[in-house]
């Protein structure tokens, strides 16, 4: 992706780096780097051809994410 086509909240899946297969929520986005929350206790930094966007419901119908 292109950092132009980023948002704040939107989600994306890492696809290259450490982070691989991590999906997260765009909260900042600086210069080079975006910073993402993947719902673990840190945020990670990711450039943004490490990026796609994902679907906004990710789960089947009756299915909830739930963090543990």
């Amino acid at each position: 992706m292109k950092i132009e086509e980023l948002t704040l909240g939107l989600r994306v899946r890492v696809i290259d780096g450490f982070h691989i297969g991590k999906i997260g929520i765009v909260i900042a986005k600086g210069t080079q780097t975006v910073l993402l929350d993947i719902g673990e206790p840190l945020l990670i930094s990711e450039l943004p051809e490490y990026l796609e966007p994902t679907p906004e419901d990710l789960l089947l119908p009756g299915w909830e994410e739930v963090e543990i």
